[in-house]
């Protein structure tokens, strides 16, 4: 179940320090917020293509893949991997399917705690929700473009994997752009939202496996 929390992170696992210093601590959190949930409320559809980069200290070259990502509020999500393999994971409420490229296997979220955590974990990235959660203390940066959540976990299940989370919003229309997950080894993983295109139609049928 470890391996499969693990690679599931790696599905959603900008960077340290250095490649943030751009960012300024924000000194209105409140109306930070009030904006991305105002946001997330007119929200109903995401459809994007999305490049990830996996980065493990044991290699020399980060480790590149890319897909489609597509969201419906408010609990419907699919992220289907498409080169250098082929991954689906689809999440329908408290229904997930995982397809490897080779079976499909469903699960049911809220028979498991392991599984409802990631559950929540995804559906409040998009939603916004998840700066409000309890699980993590979240801190707010900005500069012209952007807004930084940095999100530090409280919980002993989410600790044991995850050392900080970073959600980049674009200041235009205060969707996610890009997230990060960085992992207790120092590894992390990078996602890259492009050709975004907010509340089109998505069919149903996307969001169901066979």
């Amino acid at each position: 179940m470890k391996t499969i929390f693990a690679l599931l992170f790696t599905t959603l696992n900008i960077i340290s320090f250095a490649q943030t210093s751009g960012f300024k601590k924000a000194v209105n959190p409140e109306k930070i917020i009030q904006k991305l949930n105002t946001a997330s409320q007119k929200t109903k559809t995401i459809d994007s293509d999305f490049k990830q980069f996996k980065h493990l200290d044991i290699l020399e070259n980060d480790i590149e893949s890319t897909g489609h990502f597509s969201f419906q509020a408010s609990d419907k999500v699919r992220w289907e991997y498409l080169q250098p393999y082929n991954y689906l994971i689809v999440i329908n409420g408290k229904e997930m399917w995982i397809n490897d490229g080779k079976k499909t296997k469903k699960y049911d979220t809220e028979s498991n705690k392991m599984f409802k955590e990631i559950n929540d974990l995804m559906i409040g990235m998009l939603q916004g929700k998840i700066l409000n959660s309890k699980k993590y203390k979240v801190v707010f940066f900005e500069n012209n473009k952007q807004i930084l959540a940095k999100l530090t976990p409280e919980t002993p299940e989410m600790k044991e994997f995850l050392n900080e989370m970073q959600l980049f919003f674009d200041k235009k229309n205060y969707t996610v752009e890009k997230i990060k997950m960085l992992e207790k080894s120092g590894d992390f993983t990078l996602i890259k939202f492009f050709n975004r295109k907010i509340n089109t139609d998505i069919p149903n049928s996307m969001f169901l496996v066979r």
